[in-house]
């Protein structure tokens, strides 16, 4: 019923020869295939840099700037898409002025770092369509970025380096080997690091790193004082200020660092930060390597305290354990003697348990009441109990030797003054030999604390190498006067088997 108008229009529109709207005879126009249009999307950092202002009156301050629409980082990370009237997009050229050519990608984003060479520059970037017929959007999508550069930063990594209080006019000794820890940053993003570059004395000879080294190990140093430098450099070409160990403008670092030789197979270390000013306990012990080895037959290694109080601290303890190692693998033997403050064997554990292992042979006077842990694999105990409760050993008490036979007298020790401090006895884990007791509390010619005749001393095999740990201070056990000869003994008979 309602087709019948139109029924009646189409005559009436016949005569009066107008052409028919709803016919299909309207002339065929093809355009053809139509380009991709492109669209760039920016993610606005909002980073914060610091940028170092010169004021009207000269004085420089340094502020901190939020990145914006004005300044962006040189780290860009740039969205894009495209639409096609008539197809799909297949893909994108994108090309920053700084490139030859445009590099196609099917990516509909991407992060680059802009290689701006100076604080500030402005970088464009274009991008164009591609449809699935091959056709390029005519006129890409751009933008322009205006880009501040940030250098990168560079620091030593905290507690890496030995610190001083007062005086910095002290020297930091090492043996050969040496490693340095430190930490690089960029406001730009760290990836932006390429390079790191450290010297060694001369700073126009510069060694590369990659950027995203934070250690080297020196090894083979050249006896004598020495400087180590290193600097950071990102993907412009901007490097960090260079800093240096020894720092001579430090107020907290010591000025000098100066390298030993190695003297000797023999090695003495004085874990005992309280000696290391009238240095009486060390002489006890070189005045018997002298006659032994002579004065150049042994090196001495003196760990300090970085702990309250300060003591030597300029020789505390070396950060990193390859360096520990390195110290100890230098030499086949070595007499370890602490006493009283902090002695340092739970933090070198690791690396003397490894020093035995490769062969080594280690005998350690540790003259405190400590308790062992997880760290003292170069020995084995069971247990450690308190020798003497009320912190006193009297002279006189013997301490009664067993290291190749039942009894060795000739290598008995006697308490020569008190011990005025609390000490351990031992009782010995597995494949732990005692070779040094003390003489039963039923043969005391003195009053003695304990009861029965307790292990102070373990011969612990590691490997090829061995372990004596010896639970008291072996400088004040001369009471029979044979510690030349205890020495004898313990360098070229114990350590030689």
């Amino acid at each position: 019923m309602y087709r019948q108008p139109l029924i009646l229009l189409l005559p009436l529109l016949a005569s009066c020869g107008i052409k028919d709207p709803f016919g299909d005879d309207r002339a065929a126009k093809p355009v053809g295939n139509q380009p991709p249009e492109t669209h760039l999307f920016l993610q606005v950092s909002q980073e914060q840099i610091t940028r170092a202002d010169t004021l009207l009156d000269g004085s420089i301050v340094t502020r901190l700037y939020t990145t914006g629409l004005d300044t962006t980082p040189s780290k860009q990370i740039i969205h894009w898409w495209g639409d096609d009237p008539d197809g799909k997009v297949v893909g994108y050229y994108f090309q920053w002025d700084y490139m030859s050519a445009p590099v196609y990608t099917i990516s509909e984003y991407d992060t680059f770092y802009v290689p701006i060479r100076s604080h500030y520059d402005e970088f464009s970037f274009k991008v164009w369509a591609v449809d699935d017929q091959g056709l390029q959007d005519p006129t890409p999508a751009q933008l322009r970025f205006p880009v501040y550069n940030t250098p990168p930063s560079i620091a030593f990594r905290l507690n890496s380096n030995p610190s001083v209080t007062g005086n910095t006019n002290v020297i930091a000794y090492t043996f050969p080997t040496r490693t340095f820890f430190w930490d690089a940053a960029d406001d730009d993003g760290k990836e932006t690091i390429t390079h790191i570059y450290y010297a060694l004395d001369d700073t126009a000879n510069w060694t590369a790193l990659a950027g995203d080294a934070s250690q080297i190990t020196l090894q083979g140093l050249t006896p004598g004082e020495h400087r180590f430098f290193v600097k950071a450099q990102d993907i412009s070409g901007a490097t960090s200020p260079a800093i240096s160990f020894p720092n001579p403008a430090s107020s907290t670092s010591p000025q000098h660092w100066v390298v030993k030789p190695v003297q000797g197979e023999l090695l003495l270390v004085n874990d005992f930060a309280q000696d290391q000013s009238l240095y009486q306990v060390q002489k006890f012990y070189t005045q018997i390597l002298d006659q032994l080895v002579g004065p150049g037959g042994y090196s001495v290694w003196e760990i300090g305290s970085n702990a309250e109080p300060l003591i030597n601290a300029q020789n505390a303890l070396p950060y990193a354990s390859i360096d520990i190692e390195a110290n100890l693998a230098y030499f086949k033997k070595v007499i370890w003697f602490a006493h009283l403050g902090r002695p340092h064997l739970t933090a070198a554990g690791q690396g003397i348990t490894r020093f035995a292992g490769r062969g080594g042979c280690i005998f350690i006077s540790n003259g405190n009441e400590e308790i062992p842990d997880s760290t003292w694999t170069f020995t084995n105990l069971d247990s450690v109990y308190r020798l003497n409760p009320g912190g006193r050993l009297l002279a006189g008490i013997r301490v009664l030797a067993s290291f190749g036979t039942p009894r060795d007298p000739q290598l008995d020790l006697k308490l020569e003054k008190l011990i005025g401090n609390r000490v351990s006895g031992l009782v010995p884990g597995a494949g732990a030999e005692v070779v040094l007791r003390m003489e039963p509390d039923t043969e005391a010619s003195v009053t003695v604390p304990y009861k029965g005749s307790p292990p102070v001393a373990l011969r612990y095999a590691i490997g090829p190498g061995e372990c004596i740990y010896f639970s008291l201070p072996l400088h004040l056990c001369n009471g029979n006067g044979n510690m030349t000869e205890f020495f004898r003994y313990l360098l070229f008979e114990e350590f030689n088997r």
